[in-house]
């Protein structure tokens, strides 16, 4: 089954996928798994990271922390023989470079399940002791995304900060480990956005809320500033971003950029559309609105997963 079957699926039979993946995984000997299989679930555990936050789901890829599953280096198998000596050198510089920003981004999705778990959906809400228990479940949730940063690759505050350039690197791999970069830290801070309407809806917006609406709103506009369409892992905290963003003009922006994606993201016009309704509700209602809900009532079983 393709991404786009995954992404438009009805849901029972999208979840059902990704249990059977999830199975597979557990039953595979991780040590023997080659490249693409690793970068496959990679790829997997971010769509159930969205699927869990839209649409429900168990987030059961989200619950495995092995580090060994998020290495999308080739030079990490041991079994596997560098048929070049060039290609055993770009091997080397892909994992010494990339890696460290993929393990981050695995940890980044990792924070959306257990977000995600304390959500009205995910567990029961509205008492006095349920609401003290997701205090102090956020209140964790918070600590550890604020020790999250301080584990951040070394390189990233000069990727995002755009100071990589041909004197360090080739050109293309300067820009795309800026582009890789700075999409790893927008969804960082979309967690921050995240938490806050799962745990503390009805409050108005903390200092983490305003500084990552501030970082997701800083780094969206460097991408878009390069002319090259923006990456598609950057539709969550755009979303999010959005959903808390009071100014029209960023909002029409944000809107259009991510119906722009339209053509490399199947489902892209979708993610458009229930933001749009989100806005619209939010508006008129003068309070946030759950997201899944609207995607719920919007989409019925056609939506499915933001990636």
């Amino acid at each position: 089954m393709g991404a786009s079957e995954l992404l438009t699926e009805t849901l029972p039979r999208a979840h059902a996928n990704l249990r059977e993946a999830y199975t597979l995984i557990q039953s595979a000997n991780k040590m023997a798994l080659t490249v693409p299989e690793r970068r496959l679930i990679s790829w997997l555990r971010l769509l159930d990271a969205r699927a869990v936050s839209t649409n429900g789901g168990e987030g059961l890829l989200l619950a495995d922390t092995d580090e060994t599953l998020f290495d999308a280096s080739p030079a990490a198998n041991p079994a596997s023989e560098p048929e070049t000596q060039d290609t055993e050198i770009e091997e080397i510089l892909f994992d010494v470079l990339y890696h460290p920003g993929i393990v981050f981004y695995q940890k980044v999705q990792s924070f959306v399940g257990r977000i995600t778990r304390i959500d009205p959906w995910h567990r029961s809400r509205g008492t006095v002791q349920d609401e003290t228990e997701v205090m102090a479940l956020a209140a964790q949730i918070s600590k550890d995304l604020h020790a999250l940063y301080g584990q951040r690759p070394a390189l990233m505050d000069h990727a995002v900060a755009g100071n990589l350039t041909e004197k360090h690197l080739a050109q293309n791999l300067a820009v795309a480990l800026t582009r890789s970069f700075r999409t790893y830290l927008a969804n960082y801070y979309a967690s921050f956005i995240h938490l806050h309407r799962v745990a503390y809806v009805q409050y108005p917006k903390t200092k983490d809320v305003t500084t990552a609406i501030a970082n997701i709103k800083r780094l969206s506009h460097l991408m878009a500033q390069t002319g090259e369409s923006l990456p598609v892992n950057l539709l969550w905290p755009l979303m999010i971003w959005a959903a808390e963003e009071e100014n029209s003009e960023e909002r029409r922006w944000i809107l259009e950029s991510i119906r722009g994606l339209e053509n490399i993201a199947s489902n892209a016009k979708a993610t458009g559309d229930l933001l749009e309704e989100v806005i619209r509700r939010q508006d008129e209602g003068k309070r946030r609105v759950d997201i899944r809900s609207v995607s719920q009532e919007y989409f019925a079983s056609h939506h499915f997963a933001i990636v």
